[in-house]
């Protein structure tokens, strides 16, 4: 065996024992939801008592009262047939297994990570390390009717710290469609029933709200969190 095709050798088989090893890592292992980034941070940060630079000078009132009817924007399908309903419980079936087959691999490989990476069967921490997948899909559990799932999943969003963040700069567009907008349409879709989403969204709501602390209050969009704090 040639020195070139030696060397190739061993680098597959270094890259294989690598994907072994990341595959039977215990789950244990991974990263905790509740690091923070901040070498003097150590309690959660009470974002409500955080001092503001730019406050505002006044806010309009939030509307009090009965809320309008909101006018219907679904479209009518009208009588449904035994074929056409057939048709759409398959494909309904079918959405929900490729779902689940993604959802379990998240479980396996990177329960509370932000992002599993399904070819090497590890996970990336992109979003500030707060299980970015698990929280942006709570909403898809209820609408799916995968109730043990989003049990399972409400269990741990408990050990999420939702007040500081496992990076030094936060993406405040992500952080607010990803994580604020799943903690709150599952707790809208779930009929109100579990305050711990509507806890969380205001912990996350308080802390993205120093983003906007700025001259003209428009946000920071790469931002540096722990100023803020520190």
């Amino acid at each position: 065996m040639g020195p070139p095709l030696r060397r190739i050798v061993v680098l597959c088989v270094s890259a294989a024992l690598l994907l072994a090893f990341r595959q039977l890592s215990a789950p244990n292992a991974l990263p905790s939801p509740t690091f923070t980034s901040s070498t003097t941070i150590e309690h959660p940060v009470q974002w409500k008592n955080a001092p503001l630079r730019y406050p505002v000078p006044s806010m309009i009132a939030l509307p009090k009262g009965k809320p309008q009817r909101m006018a219907k924007v679904q479209h009518d399908f009208g009588v449904e047939t035994e074929h056409t309903k057939a048709e759409r419980l398959r494909r309904q079936g079918a959405v929900r297994d490729a779902f689940l087959h993604s959802w379990q691999g998240y479980k396996k490989h990177a329960w509370l990570q932000d992002e599993v990476t399904p070819v090497s069967g590890g996970y990336k921490n992109d979003f500030g390390q707060r299980g970015a997948t698990l929280v942006d899909a709570l909403d898809t559990l209820v609408i799916m009717g995968l109730n043990e799932e989003f049990e399972h999943a409400l269990k741990a969003i408990k050990r999420i710290d939702f007040t500081t963040a496992g990076a030094h700069k936060v993406n405040v567009f992500e952080t607010t469609i990803r994580y604020l907008g799943g903690l709150l349409s599952a707790y809208d879709l779930s009929s109100a029933k579990h305050h711990i989403l509507l806890d969380r969204a205001t912990q996350l709501g308080d802390m993205l709200y120093a983003a906007f602390d700025t001259p003209n209050r428009m946000p920071v969009t790469r931002w540096n969190w722990e100023k803020c704090v520190t």
